[in-house]
C-alpha cells in the first residue's frame, strides 16, 4: 500500500481541523446566537486572511493574480488584471457562500447540532456538480450519477435517524428537526452557489488567497451594515468587552477562527496543489466523518449506528463524485 504523500496528509488534516472548528463554533453558536457568531467571525477572519495574503505579497511574490496567467499581473491596472466580471462573481460568491451560508448553517446547528448539520451541508458538492451541469455544461457520466444518488441517499437516512440530539437538549420534534435540516440544506444551496461565482474568478487566474480575501470582505460589508439597521451589532460587539464569560467565548472564537478559515483553508490549498484535485476534494469530504467522535467527545452522545453508517455511505457517494474525472 502506497504511503500518504503531502497533499494527502494536508487534506486529511483540512478535514480534521474543519470538523473541530466546526464544533468550537456549534458550541459558540448555541452560547452567543448565529448572528452573533457570524458578526464576529468575519472582521476576525478578515484581519487574519489580510495578514497573510499581505505577507505573501511582500516575502512570496504573491499578487491579485497568480504569477504567470493572463500576462503575470500583480495588480488590477495591468493588462491580466481580473476582469469585472470575475470580481462580481468572487463578491457575489462572498455574498452567498459565505454570509448566507454561514448564516444559514449555524441556525440550523443550533437546532439540531454540527454533526447533523455538517452532514446535510456536504450535499453542496452534489449540488455545485448538479449546477455545473446544467449552467457551465460540466459533465457528470455514470460515475458521478452514482454519487450523487449514494450521497443523497446516505444524508437522507441519517436525517431519518430521530436519535439526532443537540447538546442539552431534550428530544427533538419532528417539526423542529426539519426546520434544522432546512436550515443546513439552505445552507448547502448558498454553498454550492458561491462556489459556480467564485469560479468565474478563479478561471481567470486570480490568487486563491486574494480571492478569498475578498469574499470575506463582501460579506462584511452586507451582513454589518444589516446588523447595524436591526440592532443586532450593538449586542454582538458587547461581548468583546462582556464579562469573563464572554472573554473566554471570544477567545474560543479566536482559536476556532485561526485553525479553521485560515490553518485549515491553507492546508486545503497545500492539498490541492500536492495531489490530484479529487482525491483533495475526497479526502476533505471526510470532515462529516471526523466531526462524529469530536461532537461525540464534547457532547458526549455518541450517534446511533445508523447515524454513522449513514455517514459513511454519503462519503462513498461525495468520493465517487469527486473521482469521477481521475483517469
Amino acid at each position: 500500500m502506497p504511503a500518504l504523500g503531502t497533499g494527502e496528509l494536508a487534506a486529511l488534516s483540512t478535514a480534521a481541523l474543519w470538523a473541530v472548528s466546526c464544533q468550537i463554533h456549534a458550541i459558540l453558536s448555541r452560547r452567543l446566537g448565529a448572528h452573533t457568531l457570524i458578526l464576529l467571525r468575519l472582521p476576525i477572519c478578515i484581519v487574519m486572511f489580510g495578514a497573510w495574503w499581505g505577507a505573501s505579497v511582500l516575502f512570496f511574490g504573491g499578487g491579485v493574480m497568480v504569477p504567470g496567467s493572463f500576462g503575470s499581473p500583480s495588480s488590477f491596472g495591468s493588462p491580466g488584471a481580473p476582469s469585472p466580471l470575475a470580481l462580481i462573481s468572487l463578491a457575489l460568491s462572498g455574498v452567498f457562500g459565505v454570509a448566507l451560508c454561514d448564516l444559514l448553517f449555524y441556525s440550523g446547528v443550533v437546532l439540531v447540532g454540527a454533526r447533523v448539520a455538517l452532514l446535510v451541508q456536504s450535499l453542496s458538492t452534489v449540488i455545485t456538480a448538479m449546477l455545473g451541469y446544467l449552467l457551465l455544461g460540466e459533465a457528470i457520466g455514470p460515475m458521478g450519477i452514482a454519487g450523487i444518488l449514494i450521497a443523497t441517499g446516505g444524508v437522507a437516512w441519517v436525517v431519518g435517524d430521530g436519535g439526532t440530539v443537540p447538546e442539552g437538549a431534550v428530544p427533538l420534534s419532528r417539526a423542529v428537526r426539519l426546520r434544522g435540516v432546512g436550515l443546513a440544506f439552505a445552507s448547502a444551496l448558498a454553498l454550492s452557489g458561491g462556489m459556480v461565482l467564485s469560479k468565474q474568478g478563479l478561471a481567470e487566474g486570480v490568487d486563491p488567497l486574494f480571492a478569498a480575501l475578498l469574499r470575506m470582505v463582501v460579506a462584511m460589508g452586507v451582513f454589518w451594515p444589516t446588523a447595524m439597521l436591526t440592532g443586532r451589532l450593538r449586542p454582538a460587539l458587547s461581548v468583546v468587552r462582556g464579562d469573563s464569560q464572554d472573554r473566554r467565548n471570544f477567545r474560543l472564537l479566536l482559536v476556532a477562527s485561526l485553525i479553521g478559515p485560515v490553518v485549515g483553508v491553507w492546508l486545503s490549498l497545500v492539498a490541492i496543489g500536492a495531489t490530484k484535485t479529487g482525491i483533495a476534494a475526497t479526502l476533505i469530504g471526510l470532515e462529516p466523518i471526523f466531526i462524529i467522535p469530536v461532537a461525540a467527545l464534547v457532547e458526549r452522545r455518541w450517534p446511533t449506528p445508523r447515524a454513522i453508517a449513514g455517514a459513511g455511505i454519503a462519503f462513498v457517494g461525495t468520493a465517487l463524485l469527486c473521482l469521477r474525472n481521475l483517469p
